[in-house]
């Protein structure tokens, strides 16, 4: 696994969400990738839920701004970054006020 460049995507992990299976599976998969040598880095939606100022979110300038074109809407992402505590394992957060601002994780009021 050494020297392996992965880039993990999953809807939920564990610390920024609550624990479920899928949760927890998002992060200790990566968390054996990274500790048998391997670079890990995970993605995941920045929904409302997720506190960024207890997590220690912050902005990444170079990575913002992207714009996905979904039925000729043009939506831009803000891309956000924290590390897993103890793990020195990156996550990166994909943030758009019209897709995950939504308090709750897997439902919508609509």
């Amino acid at each position: 696994m050494k020297d392996k460049r992965i880039l993990y995507v999953s809807s939920e992990v564990v610390p920024y969400l609550p624990e479920t299976e899928i949760s927890s599976m998002s992060f200790e998969a990566p968390r054996m990738v990274n500790k048998q040598g391997g670079q890990i880095r995970i993605f995941m939606p920045r929904f409302g839920n997720i506190n960024e100022r207890r997590h220690q979110l912050h902005e990444v300038i170079r990575l913002s701004g992207i714009n996905l074109v979904i039925n000729d809407f043009d939506m831009p992402l803000i891309i956000k970054v924290a590390s897993i505590p103890k793990e020195r394992i990156q996550v990166y957060f994909i943030d758009n006020e019209d897709y995950f601002k939504r308090k709750a994780t897997l439902t919508d009021e609509d």
